[in-house]
C-alpha cells in the first residue's frame, strides 16, 4: 500500500522522463478490460454508467471507427436504460458500416433495435429495415441471416425469411442452418408436418445438425424424437472436448418426463465428460452435477 514511498515520485517521474500524473495513467486495454467487468459483474448505477461513457467517449475521440469501443458502448447503454437506446443504435449503424462481417455487432443490433428476448426493444421492423441490405450484400454472415430470419419470422414475413435462407451462404460445417431454419417458417405457417419433413433431410452424420433438430422437436413437444436425435448427435462426437449441449437438454427432458433414471446417467455422462474431456471434477458445473444427481435421487427414493 506504502510503496513506493510517496515522496519517490518525483525522482521516479524524472527518472523516466514523464509527469507525475503519467505515472497513474491506466491504459484504454485496462480501461476496457475494467468496463467489462462492470458488465459482467456489477450493476450499471450512475456511477459506473459515467465512468464507461466518459472512457468510451474518449476512444471514439481518438477512433471513431474502433468496433470494439463501439460494440462496448452499446452494451453500457443497454444495461443503463432504454433511453440511451436510439444513441447505441446509431453507434452500431457506424460499426456495421466498419466492420459488416461481425457477427456480435448485429446481435446488439437486435438487443436494441430488434426485440425477441430483449427487455428494451422497439420494433422488428426497424431491426429488418437496416439489416437486411447486409444480409443480401454479405450472405457469408450466417449470424445475421439467423438475426434477420428470426425478426422476419416474429412479423409473419415468411416469403422474405425464406428468400434470406435460400441465398445465405454458411460456412460447410453449418451448412445444414438452411434446412433447419426454412423447418422454422413451416412451423411458424403452421405446417409442423412440412417442417419436421424438412428436418428429416439434414445430414445424420454430423452433430451439429442433429442437436439443432432435437432441439426444435423438443420446443414441438416431440419428445420421444428429441430423445432420439440428443442421444445420436453425443454419439456422433469425438473425444476430447465434447460439447455437452445436448446431454444438458436430455437431462432436463428426462426429468421433464419423470425419467429420473435417465435423467441421472445424463449428469452422470455430464461429470464423466467433464472429468475425461476438459479435466474438470470440482467447479460450478461439477457441482451443478452432483446437485441434480442428489435432489433426483431423492425423488427415485421417495417414489
Amino acid at each position: 500500500v506504502g510503496l513506493p514511498d510517496i515522496t519517490l515520485l518525483p525522482r521516479i517521474a524524472v527518472f523516466f522522463g514523464v509527469r507525475i500524473d503519467e505515472l497513474f495513467s491506466i491504459s484504454h486495454e485496462d480501461e476496457m478490460e475494467r468496463i467489462r467487468y462492470i458488465l459482467d459483474y456489477e450493476k450499471m448505477n450512475d456511477g459506473n454508467f459515467a465512468y464507461a461513457k466518459k472512457t468510451l467517449d474518449a476512444m471514439l475521440s481518438e477512433n471513431s471507427k474502433n468496433v470494439e469501443a463501439i460494440k462496448t458502448y452499446a452494451r453500457v447503454i443497454l444495461n443503463k436504460s432504454n433511453e440511451e437506446l436510439l444513441a447505441a443504435g446509431k453507434l452500431l449503424e457506424k460499426a456495421m458500416e466498419v466492420s459488416p462481417l461481425d457477427d456480435e455487432v448485429y446481435g446488439l443490433y437486435r438487443s436494441v433495435r430488434g426485440g425477441g428476448e430483449y427487455k428494451y426493444h422497439s420494433d422488428n421492423d426497424w431491426f429488418i429495415r437496416v439489416c437486411e441490405p447486409y444480409a443480401k450484400k454479405y450472405p457469408q454472415n450466417e449470424g445475421l441471416c439467423n438475426h434477420l430470419v428470426e425478426a422476419m419470422l416474429s412479423q409473419h414475413y415468411f416469403d422474405k425469411a425464406e428468400e434470406i435462407i435460400h441465398t445465405m451462404q454458411p460456412a460447410d460445417e453449418q451448412a445444414f442452418m438452411k434446412e433447419i431454419l426454412l423447418g422454422d417458417v413451416q412451423v411458424k405457417r403452421g405446417n409442423a408436418k412440412a417442417a419436421k419433413e424438412i428436418w428429416a433431410t439434414v445430414s445424420k452424420e454430423d452433430w451439429r445438425a442433429q442437436y439443432e433438430v432435437g432441439e426444435r422437436l423438443n420446443r414441438l413437444n416431440e419428445y420421444e424424437d428429441a430423445i432420439v436425435y440428443f442421444n445420436r448427435a453425443f454419439e456422433l462426437q469425438k473425444t476430447p472436448k465434447r460439447v455437452l449441449d445436448m446431454v444438458y437438454s436430455l437431462a432436463f427432458l428426462y426429468k421433464k418426463l419423470g425419467r429420473y433414471t435417465e435423467a441421472i446417467q445424463s449428469w452422470e455422462c455430464i461429470l464423466q465428460v467433464l472429468a475425461e474431456d476438459y479435466g474438470l471434477t470440482e467447479g460450478n458445473d461439477v457441482e451443478w452435477a452432483k446437485s441434480e444427481i442428489k435432489q433426483l435421487k431423492d425423488f427415485v427414493g421417495a417414489k
